[in-house]
């Protein structure tokens, strides 16, 4: 019995890591952010909110951070100014997302019961700790932080995933 459960999580770390590898998009509800960040993850070589920023577009990758609001977000998150100069975007625009959320190499951090229907797409699908138990259910992921630490967890999930790819 403890082989087989060794197996299973095993095959669930190699499914995350693969999904990660090939993530050439990371959509994240702005509304992750307005919870306060539970913790530093308490890793020092993980790269800072800003960082993440960077190295995503120099990995070939892209940030979209979408809701109502974001435009505020980006005027107060403190590296609002780096979303556009790092070639990620900010919308709200659900038609976009959604189709976006269809493709696989998607990786969605949402936060709220109306991006139910993003996780429904398919997508590989994260969500902080203090999500609504309804998008907890359905999601793939469920972070043990919340605010800013979830966004550095996933990010850096993602950015250590492409980097052990190119070897």
């Amino acid at each position: 019995m403890r082989k087989r459960r060794t197996d299973v999580l095993t095959r669930i770390r190699t499914d995350m890591e693969k999904r990660f590898r090939e993530a050439s998009c990371l959509l994240v509800n702005v509304r992750v952010f307005d919870s306060a960040s539970s913790g530093a993850l308490g890793i020092p070589e993980n790269l800072s909110p800003p960082e993440l920023l960077r190295e995503f577009r120099s990995l070939g990758a892209e940030i979209v951070f979408y809701g109502s609001g974001g435009g505020d977000f980006a005027s107060t998150s403190g590296f609002g100014g780096l979303i556009e100069e790092n070639g990620h975007r900010i919308t709200d625009d659900r038609a976009y997302i959604l189709d976006r959320a269809g493709g696989k190499d998607c990786v969605l951090l949402g936060s709220e019961l109306l991006d139910i229907d993003f996780f429904l797409s398919g997508v590989f699908s994260v969500v902080p700790s203090s999500a609504p138990l309804d998008l907890k259910t359905v999601s793939s992921y469920v972070s043990n932080f919340d605010g800013e630490a979830v966004f550095t967890e996933l990010g850096n999930l993602i950015v250590n995933s492409k980097r052990r790819d190119r070897g």
